[in-house]
């Protein structure tokens, strides 16, 4: 259940009473650690280390996730409806899937000003693995089988008909963001990339390439589809400190779509341009093999159709990234250049510029 305001929109907003009443036992104090600042997220994130009055408590561990207050990140989840989808996605959906995912303690939001808070089971992770850097392709793997279960277990459910809140890809409101997106986000994006790569789209407006994934989101809705994530990064993962396991974490962008299309995104943004291209077709067919272990079974070539139909997604993602957070950041650069370089390249090699 996603509750009304009142409630905390910040950090400096929070108290022991809002987290006594939120976790059901009386909060003596707590400690906050701002995490996951470089990101490139839409919320601001923070690990709370939580005491209790009654002292044979031990400490508890949360995480508190809130709207980042900047004018363009709101304007974009407002469009977007982006952090409804994942507080609803976490308490309607999530928990009955076959997928690893934090604990939802609780889940505020404000409709008119798409602020929220979420609290949520922290999960100690291996810091080491870094999107920029790109996963492994055991690490791919790890992610590969966890999203063919939650795709396998929403297929063909007529629960997912009934979600008014939750967006097909040719949703007026996910082409208006997903344009808007691109075609404000483009000319940052253009100026952080430099060399050959960016010479592809030397003479693309932000308009055409808003058209562009217009006109991918469209064709890509009409295969048939299930709950995706949407935004499956590798900054968007959590791997197990052994390294055996993997959580999926922030939710705003899940809708419904053909599940290769979250594949796709994964594969372009989490791996090198060099390990994409030598993996992608066994991966693809891995894919295949983990669905059809779940109980779906999609051929080889389908599934490599919607792939390619899907790859201008993840540049109108890359375009997002330097309007969400601050490029000013040196990871935040970093990331929205790995990004778009790759989504640039796969373009490329598809050709589809």
């Amino acid at each position: 259940m996603i509750n009304p305001p009142p409630f905390p929109v910040s950090i400096s907003e929070l108290t022991e009473s809002f987290l006594s009443d939120a976790v059901g036992e009386e909060v003596s104090e707590f400690k906050a650690e701002r995490i996951g600042e470089d990101r490139g997220m839409l919320g601001e994130i923070f690990k709370l280390k939580i005491s209790f009055r009654n002292e044979s408590m031990e400490p508890l561990i949360l995480v508190a996730k809130f709207a980042a207050l900047r004018e363009e990140t709101l304007d974009i989840a407002k469009r977007g409806h982006t952090h409804q989808r994942e507080l609803r996605s976490y308490s309607e959906l999530l928990s009955s899937a076959p997928v690893s995912v934090p604990q939802f303690i609780g889940s505020w939001y404000n409709d008119e000003t798409a602020e929220f808070v979420l609290l949520q089971e922290m999960i100690v992770a291996d810091t080491s693995v870094d999107q920029i850097t790109g996963l492994s392709e055991k690490q791919a793997r790890l992610v590969i089988a966890e999203m063919a279960k939650l795709h396998a277990f929403w297929w063909n459910d007529p629960k997912l008909e009934t979600l008014s809140w939750l967006p097909r890809l040719d949703d007026e409101r996910r082409r208006t963001n997903l344009t808007a997106i691109t075609r404000n986000g483009w000319e940052h994006l253009a100026k952080l990339l430099d060399g050959e790569i960016s010479l592809s789209l030397i003479d693309k407006t932000g308009e055409d390439l808003a058209d562009q994934v217009d006109e991918m989101l469209c064709r890509t809705a009409k295969f048939p589809s299930t709950f995706i994530h949407s935004d499956l990064r590798a900054d968007n993962l959590l791997f197990s400190l052994d390294g055996e396991s993997v959580a999926l974490i922030d939710w705003q962008g899940s809708c419904i779509a053909p599940p290769v299309f979250d594949f796709a995104y994964f594969l372009i943004q989490s791996l090198t341009i060099e390990n994409r291209k030598r993996l992608e077709q066994d991966l693809i067919k891995f894919y295949a093999e983990e669905l059809e272990r779940s109980g779906l079974k999609i051929s080889f070539d389908n599934l490599k159709e919607v792939y390619e139909s899907s790859l201008f997604y993840s540049f109108a993602i890359a375009c997002s990234i330097p309007l969400i957070n601050d490029p000013t950041i040196p990871r935040v650069r970093e990331l929205a250049i790995a990004m778009g370089t790759r989504s640039i390249q796969v373009l490329k090699d598809y050709g589809q510029i």
